[in-house]
């Protein structure tokens, strides 16, 4: 993640310093209980011979005693299946998890005999609770994976909830002026960047000077906080852009 677009990074040391707890160990009071699932193993020896190794260490949400709970875990489990999609087998449960880590460690044991170098290789994947209230349910997961090259992919997904229906809250649910959100999306990161409208984003690098609507947002009580991913709208050199944009600025675009 690059520094230079940690927009925000006050609020980002605040937002995510909650931590984990141990596996099936509930957080402490909250309006929807999460446990946190844990998975991890690594390749034998590691290091090996050739000084390779293949890590893994997962970290997942799981919602207990809430009557929005199936569904809420489903849809957790659908990013999951997206995320270890070029692991077999199909993730149906959280119970596959451990068959997905073997078949990464597998493809680095297979990997690493073709060649005559060291192969390290990471699989990371944490989360976070935004938000946890009568008003929603918001998990950011984050995920880190490395097998070779230039340099690891690092994503951030967004997960918010109606804790009501159990249903993964779109912007369709929330705005009623999507167009005005993009303009102000840009507008904001221009104000926190210290550019002027004749800035052209191209020129610092950015695909073009419109953003489409983010892909991974959650509105805290806060303001509207979203997430743009490497290549999402720039380059992976840029890292990744995130910006809060304060709840009286976004107000006026939200339905009531």
């Amino acid at each position: 993640m690059s520094s230079s677009y940690l927009l925000i990074l006050p609020f980002c040391f605040f937002l995510f310093a909650c931590q984990n707890k141990p596996s099936d160990e509930r957080n402490e009071s909250p309006v929807i209980p999460v446990t946190t699932k844990k998975f991890s193993s690594k390749s034998t020896p590691c290091p090996d011979s050739l000084i390779s190794c293949a890590e893994v260490e997962i970290k997942v949400p799981f919602i207990l005693d809430h009557p929005s709970a199936d569904l809420m875990n489903q849809s957790i489990l659908k990013e999951l299946s997206m995320i270890m999609e070029n692991l077999p087998p199909d993730l149906n449960s959280l119970q596959d998890i451990p068959t997905k880590i073997d078949s990464f460690i597998s493809q680095h044991r297979s990997f690493s005999k073709e060649v005559d170098f060291p192969q390290i290789w990471s699989l990371k994947i944490n989360f976070d609770i935004l938000e946890n209230n009568e008003n929603s349910l918001s998990i950011l997961l984050n995920t880190s994976i490395y097998t070779g090259g230039a340099h690891p992919l690092n994503d951030i997904s967004i997960l918010t909830f109606n804790p009501d229906t159990g249903k993964k809250v779109i912007f369709s649910d929330i705005l009623k002026d999507k167009k005005s959100l993009k303009s102000l999306i840009v507008q904001e990161f221009r104000r926190k960047r210290n550019l002027s409208d004749a800035v052209n984003l191209t020129d610092k690098g950015f695909y073009s000077n419109e953003w489409p609507l983010p892909k991974n947002f959650a509105l805290l009580a806060q303001g509207l906080y979203i997430v743009y991913n490497a290549y999402e709208i720039g380059p992976y050199v840029l890292g990744t852009t995130e910006l809060l944009i304060p709840i009286d600025a976004i107000k006026p675009l939200l339905k009531d």
